[in-house]
């Protein structure tokens, strides 16, 4: 039988894969405003909205393994 690893080690990095997500998402979408100028920040907020869907993916994804595993 194959070894299965620490069931909490599945969640070790999630903070790191949180904050590169949120980081990617709000740089990318300060390029956007700036380059076709949006005053109210326009495309950070949007890119922003979809980093916190990845990232509730990616939770819900590494959840379902954890619990799965059982």
């Amino acid at each position: 039988m194959k070894k299965q690893p620490n069931k909490w080690l599945i969640f070790s990095s999630l903070a790191i894969q949180i904050a590169i997500i949120m980081y990617a998402a709000v740089k990318i979408g300060a390029l956007i405003d700036s380059y076709y100028s949006f005053s109210h920040h326009t495309g950070s907020l949007i890119l922003s909205g979809l980093g916190l869907v990845m990232i509730l993916w990616l939770i819900y994804n590494q959840s379902k393994k954890f619990w799965d595993s059982e």
